[in-house]
């Protein structure tokens, strides 16, 4: 409860107001309407407080489904398509659908076992170009697109181009997930494509698709509440839990395991091409050095070490005496 000023006390304020001492006016709050206000934006796939990503390792994924669709479209276009990662960014389902009204073409996903479906959106120069070389075009492709929306026909022969995509990108996060991606439906109108609310964010990746000196958009759009329950597992499943110290000695171990091809160099010398083209069955070359001199041992055609050849169960092999050192 608020104190009320006494008889006195109000006529000492009025005895201040009169002789300057106390300022009258009051001090004027900020107008906020002078000026826009800043609002901060807030991205549900970036987490600046994490300093990386809220899907840790997305962009892996992301980038092998480029190159498994660079392939697919390959083969279905019998062209050289190239499909590169552009940008992700997040925004909601709203103003993703208001951003379509170019003749784009939709593909609604079923994206099994994921609770969400997902789109794969074909701007209208890409999805008339597929048509046109899909129904035989080989002369130079146009770089204009008709001014109008697919016909039923048309819909009817991309459909594998999404289907294809579909199977690649199930590829893609098999080392995460068993997706099971399906096409359910083609639509041109974004209207009829509801589903989710308006107001649910969905990750965005666009993606660059070349080829022929063409150049066309693509885009993939998921839910991120659906990509949500896998977080962890891109996580664990792609080595995001791994420190520095535990990368190099994952990395060691991986290298180690490689595959190198290993020779053993009995003798080298010289011949003239003359010398090579009148070589004939039975000639003999002679080799400098005896048959107990040490050989060279090639690691992928390097010379690495000394050894000396001889027989082992029954076998040819050569026995290690020293590293060479380098330039020998």
């Amino acid at each position: 409860m608020e104190r009320i000023l006494s008889k006195d006390e109000i006529a000492e304020l009025l005895s201040a107001f009169r002789d300057g001492s106390l300022d009258a006016e009051l001090e004027q709050e900020p107008d906020y309407h002078d000026e826009p206000r800043r609002v901060s934006s807030f991205s549900l796939f970036e987490n600046k407080a994490q300093g990386g990503l809220r899907l840790p390792n997305f962009d892996i994924l992301l980038d092998a489904f480029a190159r498994n669709a660079s392939f697919a479209l390959s083969n279905r276009l019998q062209r050289s398509v190239s499909v590169l990662r552009d940008s992700i960014s997040s925004t909601d389902f709203e103003t993703l659908m208001l951003e379509c009204q170019k003749k784009e073409v939709i593909g609604i996903l079923d994206l099994d076992p994921l609770k969400r479906n997902g789109l794969l959106i074909f701007d209208a120069k890409l999805a008339f170009t597929e048509v046109e070389i899909m129904l035989g075009a080989t002369g130079k492709l146009k770089d204009t697109t008709p001014q109008r929306a697919m016909t039923a026909i048309e819909l009817n022969v991309i459909k594998d181009v999404f289907q294809d995509c579909c199977q690649e990108l199930n590829k893609s996060f098999s080392t995460v997930e068993d997706l099971d991606s399906s096409l359910i439906r083609v639509e041109t109108n974004p209207r009829l494509v509801n589903i989710v609310p308006n107001d649910t964010d969905m990750v965005v990746v666009a993606f660059a698709i070349k080829f022929d000196g063409f150049s066309a958009m693509m885009r993939l759009t998921i839910p991120y509440t659906a990509l949500e329950p896998i977080r962890e597992k891109m996580k664990s499943a792609l080595g995001a839990t791994l420190s520095g110290g535990q990368w190099e000695e994952y990395l060691a171990d991986e290298i180690s395991e490689i595959e190198v091809n290993v020779s053993a160099e009995l003798a080298a010398f010289d011949l003239t091409l003359r010398d090579v083209l009148n070589l004939r069955a039975g000639d003999i070359l002679s080799l400098d050095g005896s048959t107990e001199s040490a050989v060279r041992l090639l690691v992928e055609g390097k010379p690495k070490f000394a050894a000396l050849a001889g027989l082992r169960d029954g076998k040819k092999a050569v026995r290690v005496v020293k590293r060479l050192r380098k330039g020998r």
